[in-house]
């Protein structure tokens, strides 16, 4: 029998901030707001399908000594080797170095965080539908209205496919209503495996990371190795893909397989753990401005770096300034988050490079690190370098194919403005 509106009224759990999902970007806002006096007063309730009990990723990314980071680096490295057919290059990443957090212990220290305030609620339930105009989930463990929803766990087009292994789930879900993104988007899948692995004598160099790897086959597809020594004996190698579809999972273990032979020599070792991980490189337009009361944060509101897929730190970023300027305005801002226009297209343009020839990708890669300062590359990727910077990275890469999909971009939009 339905419940009436009295009954429904009263079931409903009701709090001032409400988290649909509770992955990276979700634990990033609600740790920037217990720390601010303006959300000290305020409810949050935190709702997310898993319980985040296991080392279910690998965060890595770069940062220099003054990036505010979590107290929770499992690893950190300053040197750098990149290789590809005809080209290797080993360099020291200053100012920068690189940086490890692994998943299990981000939760467990967010937990703790979490913990101390008596206004924050922890909910493991699987979230069915989201309501902006109520700010309302129907969840596995009854209904919840949020006066703001922050939602990670949903989005309006369909980003990732159905897993393919156990070891990953998708963290986004259509909602009911999604339709498909619009003719003109790119999107490419950022799919990767990984193993951690001991082996019995000394095969690393624990001081020097892999960034990328190209000697590998490529397939037709932009494909690498990167590999990240924790000590002599012991490394996590992974084999990622840029593609548009999934690769049948066999593979992604014989290319692992086939990399320990074939490039590191390793006959002997132990896999300690496993990991998978899809990535969605989309150029949709994601919203700046809230539909009803929800703001799309996390993947579902374009936090991940559509070119290069990386989200840890630029999450952070966003979470600090979008929280700062809720509390100085004392209402949420979706326009606070950073956004660039040039970046953007900067970033459509090489998706769209990379859907029309997705083998270039080690081509391109390649002549940013050989005709480039390496730590002009890892700037421009983090979107913190200047204009005249810009033009000397977009002036590397070979630029045909990028002046054919920039033609490309601007024809579709000019179809569209057109209404054709």
């Amino acid at each position: 029998m339905p419940l009436s509106a009295h009954n429904l009224s009263a079931d409903i759990q009701r709090c001032d901030i409400l988290f649909a999902g509770a992955g990276l970007a979700g634990l990033c806002m609600a740790l920037e707001m217990i720390r601010r006096p303006f959300f000290q007063p305020k409810t949050l309730i935190l709702v997310d399908r898993d319980t985040k009990q296991r080392n279910d990723r690998t965060w890595c990314f770069w940062a220099t000594d003054e990036e505010p980071l979590p107290p929770i680096l499992y690893h950190s490295w300053q040197r750098c080797r990149f290789l590809a057919p005809g080209f290797e290059t080993t360099f020291d990443m200053a100012p920068y170095q690189y940086h490890m957090v692994r998943g299990l212990d981000f939760y467990r220290w967010a937990d703790a965080e979490l913990g101390r305030h008596p206004n924050v609620r922890r909910v493991t339930a699987d979230i069915h539908s989201i309501t902006p105009a109520q700010g309302r989930l129907q969840t596995s463990a009854g209904v919840f209205e949020g006066e703001v929803v922050l939602n990670s766990a949903f989005t309006s087009a369909p980003l990732l496919p159905p897993s393919p292994t156990p070891l990953w789930q998708p963290s986004l879900t259509e909602r009911p209503e999604s339709t498909a993104p619009p003719a003109h988007t790119t999107l490419l899948l950022q799919h990767f495996k990984g193993w951690l692995i001991e082996t019995p004598a000394p095969a690393f160099d624990p001081t020097t990371i892999t960034f990328m790897d190209f000697r590998i086959e490529q397939a037709g597809q932009t494909r690498f190795v990167y590999v990240l020594p924790l000590s002599d004996c012991r490394a996590l190698v992974e084999f990622t893909v840029f593609s548009p579809a999934l690769l049948p999972a066999a593979d992604y273990d014989a290319a692992l397989r086939d990399y320990l032979s074939r490039w590191l020599a390793l006959p002997l070792y132990r896999i300690e753990e496993e990991e998978f991980g899809v990535i969605p490189m989309a150029d949709l337009s994601f919203p700046r401005r809230m539909e009803g009361r929800v703001i799309h944060i996390g993947t579902a509101g374009g936090f991940v770096k559509a070119s290069s897929g990386y989200a840890f730190k630029r999450t952070l970023r966003r979470a600090r300034v979008f929280a700062h300027v809720w509390e100085q305005r004392g209402r949420p801002t979706p326009a606070a988050f950073p956004y660039s226009p040039v970046f953007t297209w900067l970033d459509r343009i090489l998706l769209r490079v990379l859907r029309n020839r997705n083998d270039l990708g080690h081509v391109i890669f390649t002549r940013l690190f050989q005709h480039l300062p390496p730590a002009l590359v890892l700037r421009f990727l983090d979107e913190d370098s200047s204009l005249w910077e810009n033009l000397r990275v977009v002036g590397a890469p070979p630029p045909g194919p990028f002046l054919q999909a920039l033609a490309q971009l601007l024809w579709e939009r000019g179809k569209k403005a057109a209404g054709l």
